[in-house]
């Protein structure tokens, strides 16, 4: 969580850790406001989208996490961090989209 707070984060500093510690940690609560790292990092303007990005995608669930306030990363990163808010649709996009089966069309017969 500490890294999260960091005002120079970066998406190497995020993988170089999740890599070190494992991607459980994005879901790693912090007990007092109850927040996972994706919270922290959507809340700071400053962060970069990439990172935010990284984040999420090293574990989905995290998005998902309701706070202390009843309040999920994506709500914080409207109100905070659009540039993070338009990496974290991305991501999910991309995600859904990697998720459904491809079927082959019968365009050859």
């Amino acid at each position: 969580h500490k890294l999260c707070y960091d005002s120079s984060i970066t998406t190497k500093r995020i993988n170089d850790y999740l890599n070190e510690i494992g991607n459980d940690q994005a879901l790693a609560i912090e007990p007092y406001h109850v927040m996972n790292p994706l919270h922290m990092l959507t809340m700071n303007p400053n962060d970069p989208a990439d990172a935010i990005a990284a984040l999420l995608n090293s574990n989905m669930k995290a998005v998902f996490c309701v706070d202390d306030q009843q309040k999920i990363p994506l709500q914080y990163a409207k109100d905070c961090n659009v540039g993070g808010l338009i990496g974290m649709i991305n991501s999910l996009c991309s995600h859904r989209n990697s998720s459904i089966p491809v079927e082959l069309s019968d365009t050859n017969r």
